[in-house]
């Protein structure tokens, strides 16, 4: 099967985000609870136990990371404002007070930059509030063949590899709709690193790896509810097993996700 240069989904998206944080924070859903520990868990590894530090997370929506990631300090950050978001923050426009210039430690990006119009500029403007050292840690869809047949099957979202995504003059696609996305965004940005690298000099990869594919399809969804076989710890750590080893050997196959963290090296001329 011959899957298209890009797909556009027809389907209006409207998450209703207090409810998604009602379910994520309330039911007993193991299979959503472990994928969400290995959504977050990993991230453990790039935070450092300090004092004072600032982390931010772009497009929290329901907040979710704070199921796992519970005992750091995350500002919580999104374009339409909850009462969990600590500040309402647009990732295509950023635009943070002057304190957090050349100051932030670590900037989190969950599924989120595949809704930015203009990605490139989003992670162009981050380099200016992030401190020497700085990271940002990120995951994103990846657009594998089993993506994409899911994409089409449920309507869900789309993709498109049909613009330059490293000219940040044009936007991917019109703004105004915060559901709107591409998935492709993940792919084609960090898929080539000397790519990525030619265009971000400021930025060097800690970490560039692919992972998902059971463990996300039997989740039950994080924004929707769909089917799932509910299982325990040791069948989910199995699936988990067999992701890894379907994902080493068939990357552009089974892939679902990507785990990016990008570490600022230089001060950029944007």
């Amino acid at each position: 099967m011959i899957l298209p240069f890009e797909y556009k989904s027809n389907k209006k998206k409207n998450f209703f985000e207090k409810e998604v944080r009602q379910k994520i924070f309330s039911k007993s859903n193991k299979n959503l609870d472990f994928l969400l520990k290995k959504r977050f868990e990993w991230m453990r590894d790039f935070i450092p136990k300090k004092k004072n530090q600032i982390i931010i997370e772009l497009g929290s929506g329901s907040g979710c990371i704070k199921k796992i990631l519970d005992k750091e300090k995350i500002f919580l950050t999104d374009i339409q404002k909850y009462e969990w978001i600590d500040f309402k923050l647009d990732m295509l426009n950023l635009s943070l007070n002057k304190k957090f210039k050349n100051n932030v430690d670590i900037f989190i990006i969950n599924h989120a930059l595949h809704h930015c119009p203009n990605p490139v500029k989003c992670l162009k403007s981050l380099s200016t509030y992030l401190k020497k050292d700085g990271l940002i840690l990120i995951n994103e869809p990846e657009t594998s063949f089993s993506l994409k047949l899911i994409q089409i099957l449920t309507k869900d979202e789309g993709w498109s590899y049909k613009k330059n995504i490293f000219n940040y003059k044009n936007n991917l696609f019109k703004e105004g709709d915060p559901w709107f996305s591409n998935t492709a965004i993940g792919e084609m940005l960090f898929k080539d690193k000397n790519k990525f690298i030619k265009n971000f000099p400021e930025y060097e990869f800690k970490k560039n790896e692919l992972s998902e594919f059971f463990i996300f399809l039997n989740s039950g969804g994080v924004n929707t509810n769909i089917f799932k076989i509910p299982l325990n710890e040791f069948f989910l750590n199995l699936l988990n097993l067999i992701d890894t080893i379907l994902v080493y050997f068939f990357p552009s196959f089974f892939a679902l996700n990507r785990k990016i963290v990008l570490k600022k090296i230089k001060n950029n001329k944007y």
